[in-house]
């Protein structure tokens, strides 16, 4: 059950904030090629931090370490089968035709194998394939919110939510999205 949301709301410490989010987002999403039942590929940001939110997305996938899975420095192998590996560039291609901005990856990698490139997304809308379906790759789609109230009715408006995650310094803040989340695990 993907397409799990994980939200990052503003704070005031925003240089340390920012890149702890980034990169728990990152592995949300990333994590076993995005083969994964709870894997976090919408990434709701708060509209005041999206830019930075999204340079330093794109750094991390850029970085990620491609390769041979027995490979202990390997930090993304392959897709699963064939069949999955198109599905997934299929979306990639769907994403790319309904407006959203494909930021880096996008593309197989190498001639053998079901690579896929780490692929970000930004300027995602909610009516985007890539919000609302499940892909099971590693595509990470980045949606801009701009308040609490409107981010909660967009994060529940999944037909999956098996997790969701909350990300802010304000324990008080983290505590009310939470609850107000319909997900399995938050």
């Amino acid at each position: 059950m993907e397409e799990d949301a994980f939200l990052m709301l503003q704070s005031n410490v925003l240089c340390i904030a920012v890149e702890l989010a980034v990169e728990c987002a990152h592995q949300g999403v990333f994590f076993n090629q995005g083969q994964c039942c709870t894997a976090a590929s919408r990434v709701y940001v708060e509209e005041s931090v999206y830019p930075e939110f999204v340079r330093r997305s794109v750094d991390h996938a850029k970085r990620r370490i491609l390769g041979d899975p027995f490979d202990f420095k390997t930090e993304h192998g392959p897709q699963i089968d064939q069949e999955q590996f198109d599905k997934i560039l299929e979306y990639i291609q769907s994403g790319k035709d309904e407006g959203a901005k494909l930021e880096c990856g996008g593309s197989a990698i190498g001639e053998r194998g079901f690579f896929i490139k780490p692929t970000v997304f930004s300027e995602v809308t909610d009516d985007m394939r890539i919000a609302k379906e499940e892909i099971f790759g590693p595509v990470q789609s980045i949606l801009k919110f701009k308040s609490i109230d409107d981010v909660i009715k967009r994060a529940n408006n999944t037909e999956y939510g098996l997790t969701a995650a909350v990300f802010t310094e304000s324990l008080d803040k983290a505590l009310s999205v939470a609850s107000a989340l319909q997900s399995g695990t938050v």
